[in-house]
């Protein structure tokens, strides 16, 4: 086999990770892929949010389905080794395992996803959510990296896209330019690190993998609010002349804490202040400060929807603003980002089960409160995508995460099988226009057409 799994991770050694997207760290790690990717004998390609993709095709007709596979390989701020990249290495551990088969007719795709991480612009899955169109080329000029701003500087995504573009190309000449990798797919899977120890645990009982069918994907609804307030001096403001914006915000994490609980007694995610900022105070202790920005973060799962969220974060502010001591202060918010969650594909989970079964791996199902690439990749069928989670230890989005050699190569083999029963099943495709009424095969039916492409024209006049 070629892909040599220690090329791309460095097992039972805790690693801090700093893979921001667009960076020259994410553009090496990436290079290694494309590399592997042309190994293979993959057509490559990079679309204008930097999305990346290798093609394998099989068959006389490759057309006739299509199957990506992948998800992202930037980090967090001092993030771990694993999360991301261990979906687009076994992507192309699937693609080296098919690549000289000639059993299939189809496509396989291995994608890494851009900027899934939200970290540098505020905003996630930005390769995902270009494919789906939720994002445009208009929108890369509108979006900043948020280290930047902080320091009043504007670094726009398109500028980052243009030199992150123009290095991967220097690099490798042979890359295809195209608008998107792809529009649709008829099947998307993707797999990754579990977010919290429920498979380690489990792993650990069993004394071999437990691996995590997913069942729904998680969101976030991430909204800005600024308060404006008054400045003055504590020892000469009475209490009652205060508009101190950071009270009111306090009144509205409560009542965000407290929306967030009930999302998670329901299973379905949970809502969090991320960060208050009080410029142009400078932080000295005996001021008011005058304004203040918050950050919410709310987590969805299931059939809750990013309107519904946004209408209880409005009744919360009116909530808070209608209080006596907050009425002069002046509210305005901003929603940066909303996503819908998604319901995985029954079927689609229900065929990796069984070729877990077949390989003698366990599997238990659960949701991701996270949100993932596969929430937004664009299928022909609606939702014809799934993921699925390797037992991890750590948590994520830290150096502490980990997993195994063994962990990785469960979740290969359980795409590996997935994929080629995918792909095989082009031939019940092509039976099921040969049933009739009773979903029985009409062999009359079919061998009448077979006569009379035999009879001569004299013969059918």
């Amino acid at each position: 086999m070629s892909v040599n799994l220690d090329e791309f991770f460095n097992f039972g050694v805790k690693k801090t990770i700093n893979r921001l997207a667009y960076s020259q760290e994410d553009i090496d790690y990436k290079i290694k892929i494309i590399k592997k990717m042309q190994e293979m004998g993959m057509t490559i390609t990079m679309d204008k949010v930097g999305n990346i993709c290798g093609k394998l095709e099989f068959g006389p007709n490759p057309g006739e389905k299509t199957i990506a596979i992948g998800s992202h390989t930037d980090s967090v701020y001092n993030g771990g080794q694993y999360d991301g990249p261990l979906g687009v290495v076994n992507g192309l551990m699937v693609a080296d395992r098919l690549k000289q088969s000639k059993d299939f007719n189809g496509t396989l795709l291995v994608c890494i996803y851009q900027c899934e991480e939200s970290s540098r612009f505020g905003n996630a899955c930005l390769g995902s959510k270009y494919l789906a169109g939720e994002i445009t080329e208009k929108d890369f000029t509108k979006i900043f990296d948020q280290k930047d701003l902080k320091e009043n500087i504007e670094t726009p995504l398109s500028d980052c896209i243009s030199k992150y573009s123009s290095i991967i190309q220097e690099q490798v000449p042979e890359i295809q330019r195209v608008d998107k990798i792809f529009e649709k797919v008829d099947y998307s899977l993707e797999s990754h690190i579990e977010q919290y120890e429920t498979l380690s645990q489990l792993s650990r009982k069993k004394k071999k993998p437990v691996v995590g069918i997913v069942t729904s994907v998680g969101s976030s609804v991430r909204i800005k609010y600024t308060v404006t307030g008054r400045s003055g001096h504590t020892g000469s403001t009475p209490m009652k002349k205060r508009r101190n914006p950071l009270d009111f915000s306090a009144d509205v994490q409560r009542k965000i804490r407290k929306y967030g609980k009930k999302l998670e007694k329901e299973g379905l995610g949970r809502a969090s202040q991320v960060e208050i900022t009080t410029p142009e105070h400078n932080g000295s202790f005996n001021q008011i400060p005058n304004k203040a920005q918050g950050y919410i973060d709310i987590r969805l799962l299931g059939n809750n929807t990013p309107k519904e969220a946004i209408k209880e974060f409005e009744k919360i502010l009116k909530k808070v603003s209608n209080k006596k001591k907050n009425r002069k202060l002046e509210v305005t918010y901003d929603a940066l980002s909303s996503g819908t969650p998604v319901i995985t594909d029954s079927s689609l989970n229900n065929l990796l089960t069984q070729s877990a079964d077949k390989l003698n791996i366990s599997t238990i199902k659960m949701p991701s409160p996270a949100g993932q690439d596969t929430g937004y990749v664009p299928t022909t069928s609606k939702n014809k995508k799934t993921m699925i989670f390797a037992p991890s230890t750590g948590g994520s989005h830290n150096p502490e995460e980990s997993t195994t050699r063994e962990c990785v190569e469960a979740t290969a083999s359980i795409l590996e099988s997935t994929t080629k029963s995918l792909l095989k099943q082009r031939f019940q495709d092509q039976m099921s226009t040969l049933l009739d009424d009773d979903n029985k095969p009409t062999y009359k039916r079919l061998q009448e057409s077979r006569n009379q492409k035999k009879r001569t024209p004299l013969e059918l006049s």
